[in-house]
């Protein structure tokens, strides 16, 4: 119990530091380089590349594997997430963050009860989901997309957006103890980044941007998937230590291979 917690501990300060530095200074990335290539930075694996590493932890690589299946559909959830964000913020951060968080837990908690537990469907009904959401915002909502932004930042800025996010993953982290794998595994795509990544952008640049890197946002969930499938072969065969880095490759390969195509965008 007491190696437990202490592993607990060590997880919840690690990803406080690592998610929060990691969202702040993707978010001023996404600032620089204009919502096309800044929406596919920031969604490079983080938050679940902490989570996963400490449930193979605590709870084993076979439990971590188990909790796999339940990626894709919390990201096709995510993905209806920052639909639903992007959609109602004409109605104010606070309005757009409160309907979109109660969408994706009602959405979760479905999930969860059903347990659709079979990958390969589940990956399909997250392609599905995800490509619709996308081509609803680029075509019939035309969100366009914003240029980069010449805005500084000082270093106490910088160090309360890191802060903030890390205090939303955090949060889930604790939240998140003692589920089932297949629950853990939708847990584990909590939006805290894209929750974080998104009120900071409205914040610190307009309603306009930070619905134009939201539309990229839900295209490049897609790498998360990447990673998780990583992460679903390459743990049980080469381990944590070498499945993690095997698996981050693949999802920044994967961002790489996405580029041309969102530069074509609106």
């Amino acid at each position: 119990m007491i190696i437990l917690d202490s592993l607990f501990i060590f997880r919840l300060t690690s990803s406080f530091i690592i998610a929060g530095s990691w969202i702040a200074f993707a978010t001023l990335w996404a600032e620089k380089l204009g919502s096309k290539i800044g929406g596919l930075i920031s969604n490079l694996p983080s938050n679940i590349l902490i989570s996963l590493i400490f449930i193979a932890i605590i709870n084993g690589i076979p439990f971590t594997v188990e909790s796999i299946p339940g990626i894709p559909i919390g990201m096709a959830i995510n993905s209806l997430f920052l639909f639903v964000f992007v959609i109602s913020l004409k109605y104010g951060i606070v309005i757009s963050t409160v309907i979109s968080l109660t969408s994706w837990f009602l959405l979760a908690y479905i999930a969860a009860s059903l347990s659709f537990e079979d990958f390969v469907l589940n990956i399909v009904l997250y392609i599905f989901i995800t490509l619709s959401t996308f081509l609803f915002l680029e075509k019939i909502a035309k969100i366009c997309s914003v240029n980069n932004t010449k805005k500084n930042y000082t270093v106490k800025q910088i160090i309360s957006r890191a802060v903030f996010a890390g205090s939303v993953v955090a949060s889930v982290i604790i939240l998140a103890q003692f589920l089932p794998p297949f629950a853990v595994g939708i847990f584990a795509t909590f939006p805290a980044v894209l929750l974080s990544t998104m009120i900071i952008l409205v914040v610190n640049q307009s309603r306009e941007f930070a619905q134009a890197t939201g539309k990229i946002l839900i295209l490049s969930s897609s790498n998360i998937v990447i990673y998780g499938i990583g992460v679903y072969f390459t743990y049980p065969v080469l381990g944590i230590f070498m499945g993690t880095p095997l698996s981050f490759l693949l999802a920044a390969l994967w961002v790489g291979l996405m580029r041309p195509l969102v530069r074509r965008l609106a």
